[in-house]
């Protein structure tokens, strides 16, 4: 066990410590560069997979999250030191039941979340801060009829936003790198009264929401 540890803590020095080299022994660039793209996830679950290997409570298969729920994240680089941010996630699920009788009842459903957004980055070595605005866009509805064939909607959901962003990352490997980003935004939506067998019901809603600082986890990117 002490030399796995000594190990491991000798391949984390000997990083830090060529922090410096922007190459690798077979020359590829640890930072990205104009033309790459990267695609982003939580590795909540990688690291919890390597940390279980020093301890006796066993373990499970590794596991990578969405790095913002349910929703994918990427880049296009534009030059080594910025890149355009893309966010998306587009759901229509349907579904139908049919009781013992012939009776018939069925849902669906329709999302879409979008985003857009300009990076900058700064740092001379593998350290990487960045920092920048995401734009977004939401809108989602749903329906569904009973056994009855009484007919309900959701009312649609609009909502439009803006987020900051501030974080780091450190290139571990040619083009790969962990890190975690601070967010801070605004979100303004609606959504208008459900029906229920064509008539209106409740009442149609909107909201303004500022601020409330969101944290990432431990995130890895890979770039190509």
């Amino acid at each position: 066990m002490k030399k796995i540890i000594l190990t491991v803590a000798a391949v984390f020095a000997l990083s830090f410590a060529n922090a410096q080299d922007l190459k690798s022994k077979k020359g590829e660039n640890f930072l990205p560069e104009a033309g790459d793209w990267a695609i982003g996830f939580n590795a909540d679950g990688l690291f919890n997979y390597a940390g279980n290997m020093f301890s006796q409570a066993g373990n499970s298969a590794p596991s990578v999250d969405y790095q913002t729920a349910g929703t994918f994240v990427g880049k296009k680089f534009t030059s080594a030191t910025q890149a355009y941010r893309v966010m998306a996630n587009f759901q229509v699920n349907s579904g139908s039941t049919t009781d013992v009788a012939g009776n018939k009842a069925t849902t669906s459903g329709f999302e879409l979340m979008a985003g857009l957004g300009k990076e900058w980055r700064r740092g001379k070595t593998r350290l990487q801060g960045f920092y920048g605005a995401d734009a977004m866009l939401l809108v989602s509805t749903g329906s569904s009829t009973n056994a009855a064939g009484v007919e309900t909607k959701d009312g649609m959901r609009f909502g439009i936003g803006a987020q900051g962003f501030l974080g780091a990352e450190y290139f571990l490997f040619p083009k790969i790198s962990i890190g975690a980003q601070y967010t801070y935004g605004l979100m303004i939506s609606s959504q208008a009264a459900s029906e229920v067998a064509g008539v209106k019901t409740g009442n149609a809603t909107s909201g303004f929401d500022l601020g409330g600082v969101g944290v990432s986890s431990i995130n890895m990117t890979l770039h190509f």
